[in-house]
């Protein structure tokens, strides 16, 4: 049936305590689930598959569900455990979910967990109750913790593969996960199911609550591979509108895009009829779940001298990369630092640092964290800050052939003198050195003769570091003096 709600994210989230640790213990697994979802006409092929290669079910009377576990046969052997939990869509039960991931997970060796999302209805025909997303992480929790207790699985090294609606419920799952604390997800696979794009619905999916009280990136050290079909035969192309609308919201709020495919030919099943897109994602599981990889610093380059006082640092990605951590110091061994950022959106690869004192060599390196832990750090590199070298100084004040500027270099008051051999338009502006205008100072006709403007520099807020007051008259060339600022 074609209703909203089949892609519909439970937008008002009910808060519940942040400590949602509970002791992890081994549960009875049977072979068969107490609602007899096995028994129902288009789940009895998916549950004979599953029971046929070895799952088990655990059985949640309390909350009306239960989940499939299955792990490979030499699980216990492998040095790394990895787990990949998987939501079904619309009437999609466990059994699918687990169907779905056996390929990839006998391919890679790694365990499966299959939730029961939803309660049957009073008929096979009815659409039944569909669990809100806090729920379903608490199941999806309850399992992992058995997995680990029973089978020694690793909840540093999980993923999350959902589809249509599963993958629609995939964005406040991945949110609980950092909510909470638990951290588990490496990568959500989210594939035909996105946020419903405003006006339907009006609120966003993270109310400015949540930020206020959680911090600007609550989806921090997250990552998604996105999947929709541009024919998709239930939403049409509606569905990539809201996966490009998730993706938008997830990385303005500090999660990562490792990869979003919007296939021109793809249907609603497209993700799981093409083993290329399987491939690729799960490549990204296995990158996410591994031990990060340094990165490559790129600018500025290793000793390059004349930087300004705000200043980029780029560097390279690395596929196992959740979050970056930046240092910058004035030493090479880094004892102490001027600036550390630990906490950078993978999706970006570079940091912005401003504040720099005039003609100081400063040191940076880069390096790579996710759930698993943090690379090395990258080589150290140094620069060197711009200076007064080559300023011609007077003074303590700068000039040119009639124009001039003092004190400089000033942090308030500043006096600007010119002198004009016939009556003109006269512009004076402060730039930065990306060459933007920053301030208007003076845009008039004034007659012929000697000329002074005191300026309070201090109300345009700009940061230390030098700027150029540029000066255009009608009848000559345009001059500039550089103007250091100091804060």
């Amino acid at each position: 049936m074609k209703i909203l709600s089949r892609f519909f994210i439970i937008f008002t989230v009910v808060l519940l305590s942040e400590n949602r640790s509970t002791t992890a213990q081994i549960l009875p697994e049977t072979t068969s689930d107490y609602l007899n979802v096995y028994k129902i006409t288009g789940h009895v092929a998916a549950y004979q598959a599953c029971t046929q290669a070895g799952a088990k079910v655990i059985n949640f009377t309390a909350d009306t569900s239960f989940a499939t576990v299955w792990v490979p046969v030499n699980y216990s052997t492998q040095a790394v455990k990895r787990v990949m939990v998987a939501i079904h869509g619309t009437k999609g039960s466990a059994y699918a979910a687990m169907n779905d991931e056996f390929a990839n997970a006998q391919a890679n060796n790694y365990a499966i967990i299959g939730i029961q999302w939803w309660q049957q209805g009073a008929t096979p025909a009815a659409d039944g109750t569909y669990f809100n997303e806090d729920k379903i992480y608490r199941l999806i929790d309850t399992t992992l913790k058995h997995v680990k207790a029973k089978y020694g699985g690793d909840l540093s090294r999980v993923g999350y593969s959902g589809f249509s609606r599963g993958s629609a419920s995939s964005f406040l799952v991945m949110f609980y996960d950092r909510l909470y604390k638990t951290n588990y997800f490496a990568l959500s696979i989210s594939a035909s199911g996105g946020i419903p794009v405003p006006p339907n619905p009006a609120k966003p999916p993270l109310p400015e609550v949540f930020r206020k009280r959680y911090g600007e990136q609550p989806f921090l050290g997250t990552s998604f591979f996105y999947y929709c079909g541009m024919k998709d035969e239930e939403w049409g192309t509606t569905m990539c509108d809201q996966i490009s609308y998730a993706d938008s919201i997830i990385k303005a709020n500090g999660g990562q895009t490792v990869r979003r495919i919007s296939d021109p030919n793809g249907s609603h099943g497209g993700y799981r009829t093409s083993t290329g897109y399987q491939a690729s994602a799960t490549q990204w599981f296995l990158d996410l779940t591994s031990t990060p990889q340094s990165p490559a610093l790129r600018n500025p380059a290793d000793k390059q001298g004349g930087m300004p006082l705000t200043t980029t640092l780029q560097w390279t990605t690395a596929a196992t990369a959740a979050i970056f951590d930046v240092q910058v110091s004035t030493n090479s061994g880094f004892t102490t630092t001027f600036l550390r950022d630990s906490l950078i959106s993978a999706n970006l690869q570079s940091k912005q640092i401003s504040g720099l004192a005039m003609g100081t060599t400063y040191f940076w390196r880069v390096r790579s964290k996710n759930n698993v832990g943090a690379s090395a750090w990258s080589d150290v590199r140094s620069f060197t800050t711009q200076g007064m070298t080559g300023i011609v100084e007077r003074e303590n004040e700068q000039r040119v052939e009639n124009f001039s500027i003092s004190p400089n270099p000033a942090s308030n008051l500043v006096t600007v003198k010119f002198t004009l051999t016939k009556s003109e338009r006269i512009s004076l502006k402060i730039v930065n050195l990306l060459g933007q205008e920053v301030a208007q100072i003076l845009d008039e006709t004034l007659p012929a003769g000697e000329h002074q403007k005191s300026l309070d520099i201090s109300q345009w807020s700009l940061g230390s570091g030098m700027y150029c007051v540029q000066r255009i008259t009608q009848h000559s060339a345009p001059t500039a003096i550089s103007l250091y600022v100091l804060r």
